[in-house]
């Protein structure tokens, strides 16, 4: 591809479809926007399932596929994201280790509308309707929860799982109780604020199946919480 975009690793080269100069922004930052996100992704143990939720175009995706070891499903339910999601790791052949799923995760099963325009590629949307886009800069979403993905369609339960979409991850967390009491899986990296009151709603709906914070880390104006399980 003739704007493919080249990122070096410690791990290996890796491949970006550019569409757009937030996309380009995104690829640029792998190593350094969420220096903790990377380094978590590097501690994990061989041989392990990982759930991307909200993976935008992928990066953190791509940079888990490195290792042929683990298998990653990627969930980014906006369409033009979705695209370059999937288009990078088509550059990167890692269609046998990578599952891209067009679709959001949440409570329960439902169809959603997001606020997005396909001429933002690589932007961040709201699944919660703010009436700050037009109509026409709506797209409908299937939400599927956790526990719906491995008990009713058949994906690996995930040992390690990263939620970046702020405004669904108590509903993501309460989709996924029956999931997260499973001892597979192992810790989870997720984009909260404990001083709101839904930060405060997850760290207590975590702890009631078995995890607990291990780390925190800041980034600008947000804070990536890590949690392990403690029971």
């Amino acid at each position: 591809m003739r704007d493919a975009l080249q990122i070096d690793t410690p791990k290996g080269q890796l491949l970006f479809a550019v569409f757009g100069e937030t996309s380009g922004f995104r690829a640029k930052g792998l190593l350094t926007k969420q220096k903790a996100t990377i380094a978590w992704i590097d501690t994990f143990a061989p041989n392990s399932v990982f759930w991307d939720i909200g993976a935008n175009i992928g990066s953190y995706t791509l940079y888990a596929a490195l290792r042929p070891d683990i298998r990653v499903v990627a969930f980014e339910p906006a369409a033009v994201n979705y695209f370059i999601l999937a288009a990078n790791c088509e550059l990167n052949a890692f269609g046998e280790r990578v599952d891209c799923l067009q679709i959001g995760v949440g409570g329960g099963r439902s169809v959603e509308q997001l606020e997005i325009s396909q001429f933002e590629p690589a932007h961040s949307f709201s699944f919660r309707g703010k009436g700050r886009r037009p109509a026409s800069a709506r797209q409908a979403a299937l939400v599927l929860s956790m526990d719906e993905l491995v008990e009713d369609y058949g994906l690996p339960c995930p040992n390690y799982v990263k939620i970046d979409v702020p405004a669904m991850t108590g509903a993501i967390i309460d989709g996924g109780v029956r999931t997260l009491r499973r001892p597979e899986l192992r810790e989870l990296h997720i984009e909260a604020s404990e001083h709101s009151t839904g930060g405060r709603r997850v760290v207590d709906q975590l702890a009631q199946t078995g995890f607990t914070i291990a780390a925190r880390h800041v980034h600008g104006a947000t804070t990536d919480l890590t949690f392990t399980r403690s029971i």
